[in-house]
């Protein structure tokens, strides 16, 4: 059984099939939202990041939510370490009960600091050419603890995103926190802010901050006072006009298509394409998602669905399942493998 797929757009196929997997093609690495689906994906990031492209080589690391995650751990001093360390801490939260709000944020806030380790945020923050990228949504006129106003919210939300995502305006900001690497973004209201060691805790869990299941984050430092939440609001899978400019991008990613917010989730229409042409995405075969426990890819709902014991057991061998993900990886760049290259745009 084949496990990895090769989706790319046009001209990341072009240059592939002119230059060959040279890490040096490559100056972006992206990782979307999409909670626990990341677990199989684990073993690739490390393939790429850790053993692949050179630390010598500058790269831009963006992520929403878990993806900001991964590329916070990936932009440690000791990178391989410190993944391994986010992995562990994120398969095994508990929650015997339903939680409430502070208990997810102080959960959330106890896995970032098991990924940091003995290290210094500003280590995380100022890598040498590890330039880290964070996206989180600032919610206009929303703040802490207002749940009936946020339930309301959210609704509009999907209403007038029905109609053109950039109706997302009227109730969201995005703010991209670190670099210039992914900027400009002109399809949404966009601000910048830097990573600090200030702020980078906060950031992370703002990324990671789902409405209602946890409480956000209020004023972030060099940003913007109010409250900032899950970054994959406006953009879950990360379809920004930017990837058409520079270098390619690595795109390991859960699945084979695109969804650009998390409120286009449902809207069959909405996929990504355009922004696509200089992407190389990683992706696991249908038939290595159907060879994993329970046939699917790990979700949020299996903190429901299973007890903890049953859940971590699932998550951890999902996770060492991801290995051949990264094997074919490897075995492609060395040139031991051939793998088709599928169109993405």
């Amino acid at each position: 059984m084949k496990a990895l797929r090769i989706i790319a757009g046009h001209e990341a196929r072009q240059q592939l099939q002119q230059s060959g997997w040279k890490p040096e093609l490559f100056q972006k690495f992206i990782a979307a939202s999409g909670g626990p689906k990341w677990l199989p994906m684990a073993a690739l990031d490390r393939a790429i990041l850790v053993d692949w492209i050179p630390k010598e080589q500058p790269i831009q690391l963006l992520g929403t939510s878990s993806g900001a995650w991964r590329c916070a751990a990936l932009s440690h001093p000791d990178p391989k370490a410190a993944h391994m360390r986010l992995l562990t801490a994120y398969i095994e939260q508990r929650y015997e009960t339903k939680p409430s709000p502070s208990e997810v944020q102080a959960q959330c806030q106890g896995i970032l600091e098991s990924m940091l380790g003995d290290a210094q945020w500003d280590q995380l923050a100022q890598a040498p050419n590890r330039s880290l990228n964070v996206i989180a949504c600032r919610w206009r006129g929303v703040m802490l603890g207002q749940k009936g106003k946020q339930m309301l919210s959210l609704a509009a939300t999907a209403a007038v995103n029905l109609a053109s995502r950039t109706n997302l305006n009227l109730l969201w900001e995005r703010w991209v926190f670190g670099g210039q690497g992914f900027l400009p973004l002109d399809d949404l209201d966009t601000h910048h802010a830097q990573l600090t060691a200030d702020n980078l805790l906060k950031v992370l869990l703002a990324s990671g901050s789902i409405p209602l299941l946890s409480p956000g984050e209020v004023n972030i430092s060099g940003a913007k006072s109010g409250l900032y939440m899950d970054g994959g609001l406006t953009d879950y899978h990360l379809d920004l006009p930017s990837l058409r400019q520079g270098g390619l991008t690595l795109y390991p990613h859960f699945h084979s298509y695109v969804v650009p917010g998390w409120f286009d989730k449902p809207l069959s229409s909405r996929r990504g394409g355009a922004n696509l042409n200089k992407v190389v995405m990683l992706a696991p075969t249908e038939a290595f998602i159907r060879s994993l426990p329970g046939a699917k890819l790990p979700t949020r709902d299996d903190f429901s669905k299973l007890s903890s014991d049953q859940r971590i057991e699932r998550w951890h061998q999902i996770q060492q399942m991801g290995q051949q993900l990264a094997m074919e990886f490897s075995a492609l760049v060395r040139g031991d493998s051939v793998i088709e290259i599928e169109k993405l745009d």
